[in-house]
């Protein structure tokens, strides 16, 4: 009987057990259920809290940087899907991916105006990237230059409130709180000061330095995620590059002492005007500028209006922004259409140039500006042993690419010299270069010195709004006049037989230029002349015409 009584007694145990055990989980199953409420109001709270705190003391900084991080990393990540699913080895491969293009640089248009801030300065950066990127974003980031949103009064006078301590309504004898410019860090007011003077007051935008190393991470691990799945667009050394540039940008009392040390490098152009800062209304985030009345550079319709001389206009674009490159070294870094005014003279009638937006500038030293004297002068006259000798004083290996990232034309493949106007081929040439050969094309750029990335930014925009004119001026001509001129400039070269040499040069100089013309009419009168006895077909005698005058931009037509 004792094992029976054994085995009895350990099921008995084991029942209790099993009983103690149920009691126990529907004790905990309780317990559960009471604390899940509990958990929920606890997350709730913090959240709530949390979000209280950032709108009332960062005035929701956090918050809209998680809100652009996740609307940006959906913009890439639907971009690279798309681009992934493209077949290359499809028939129809080149309709599809410029409509992708086009599409995708619609999104980044999107993801850019509703991100604002540093999102539209560096969408406006790479839109000055035209010799690399495809044209179909390049157009489309184009608009970032006048379709930035406004803010609302009350973010104005917090960044009042906050450097000056006062309203502008209490500073300003009036104050249009309807701004007549919107960029993309910074709206501009018409204002008038107590004295009675007309000026212009630049107004950063309100959480705009709060969010800017937040959204410059952002940009930056994006671009790192674009990289990954597309190994040969890495553009993000040159955001890190930039850094220190763009956190001087921020600091409108930095642009105002580049406005004046601007102003007093143009003193000798008659026709170069800057606004004037008023310093007592001028803080960190208010730069207040005395008005200048005239048009956007690229607004053809009002220059055409007060019968301005296009060419008048691109010759003295193109030697002002010579002055800066080659002789003082003080760079305008965003000399875009929406930064460069132009006006009539009252005097003469001619147009006077007025530069804007003063806040990105680049030093360009001496032993860079000399050798890229040389260079710019050696590559119109098509001197290929002073321009090689020049690239290597400037640490470039491969002098003909750095040419044509410089001149953006087909300089390797063209025996002639350099055109003022390009073809529509000369065009289609360039960008599949930039497609076939972007790791040599970003090697070079690395290769040179990084003051040299704003230049090359520089002569890409002014080349843009040449373009649009029509290139009615020989652009790299007129800067390798001024290039060779400051040769002799730059050396303090006073001595009258230093003057004869460099004048003997400048003779040569000249001569080379007339006499590549020369050829050029040459030949077009040689087809001519074989039309003319029946040797030649029609055609023959608009072949050099076609080669010299190339057909006007679509935006003229």
């Amino acid at each position: 009987m004792r094992p029976l009584q054994r085995v009895r007694q350990l099921l008995s145990l084991g029942t209790r057990i099993r009983g103690k055990r149920a009691l126990n989980g529907l004790r905990e199953a309780n317990v559960q259920k009471g604390g899940r409420p509990v958990l929920r109001f606890s997350l709730l709270a913090a959240g709530a809290g949390g979000l209280a705190y950032d709108g009332i003391v960062n005035d929701f900084t956090y918050c809209g940087a998680s809100v652009r991080f996740v609307r940006s990393l959906k913009t890439a990540g639907l971009i690279a899907a798309d681009y992934l699913r493209l077949d290359e080895n499809d028939p129809e491969y080149e309709t599809k991916v410029k409509l992708l293009h086009k599409k995708s640089a619609e999104r980044l248009l999107e993801t850019c105006l509703l991100n604002g801030g540093l999102y539209i300065k560096v969408g406006q950066g790479f839109a000055a990237i035209n010799d690399i990127l495809p044209v179909e974003y390049t157009s489309t980031l184009s608009l970032l230059q006048d379709r930035c949103l406004p803010t609302t009064q009350a973010d104005v006078q917090k960044v009042f409130r906050k450097d000056f301590g006062q309203l502008p309504e209490e500073i300003y004898q009036e104050f249009d709180y309807q701004p007549v410019a919107a960029a993309s860090l910074a709206q501009v007011f018409k204002a008038r000061l107590p004295s009675g003077e007309q000026v212009a007051v630049k107004v950063q935008y309100n959480d705009l330095q709060k969010r800017f190393i937040s959204d410059l991470g952002t940009i930056i691990f994006l671009q790192d995620i674009v990289e990954f799945f597309f190994k040969d667009y890495n553009f993000g050394w040159i955001l890190n590059d930039l850094r220190k540039n763009l956190v001087l940008e921020l600091n409108f009392l930095q642009e105002g002492q580049n406005a004046e040390r601007c102003a007093k490098d143009m003193e000798k152009f008659s026709y170069v005007h800057v606004p004037k800062v008023h310093w007592s209304y001028t803080k960190t985030r208010v730069l207040t500028l005395e008005w200048m009345d005239g048009c956007k550079i690229s607004d053809l319709k009002t220059i055409e209006k007060e019968k301005l001389s296009l060419k008048d206009i691109d010759v003295k674009l193109f030697e002002a922004f010579a002055e800066q490159i080659f002789y003082t070294g003080f760079v305008h870094a965003d000399p875009h259409p929406g930064n460069i005014f132009v006006r009539k003279n009252r005097k003469n009638g001619r147009a006077d140039i007025i530069l804007l937006d003063h806040g990105l500038y680049e030093e360009l030293p001496q032993n860079v500006r000399g050798p890229l004297c040389e260079f710019w002068e050696a590559t119109v006259l098509r001197q290929e042993n002073r321009m090689q000798a020049a690239a290597e004083k400037i640490g470039i290996g491969d002098y003909m690419r750095f040419a044509e990232v410089l001149f953006q034309q087909p300089i390797r493949n063209r025996g002639g010299g350099i055109r003022g106007k390009l073809t529509q081929e000369d065009i289609d040439h360039m960008q599949e270069i930039a497609r076939n050969n972007f790791e040599h094309i970003m090697g070079t750029l690395k290769e040179m010195p990084r003051s040299m990335l704003f230049v090359v930014r520089n002569l890409n925009t002014v080349r843009a709004i040449s373009h649009q004119h029509g290139d009615v001026v020989n652009r790299p001509r007129v800067m390798a006049r001024y290039a060779q001129k400051c040769l002799y400039m730059q050396h303090n070269r006073r001595s009258p037989v230093q003057y004869i040499r460099w004048l003997s040069g400048r003779i040569y100089f000249e001569y080379c230029l007339f006499l590549s013309a020369f050829k050029l009419y040459l030949l077009d009168w040689y087809f001519n002349i074989l039309y003319l006895v029946g040797r030649a077909p029609a055609s023959a005698r608009t072949v050099m015409k076609d080669i010299m005058q190339p057909p006007e931009p679509n935006v003229l037509k």
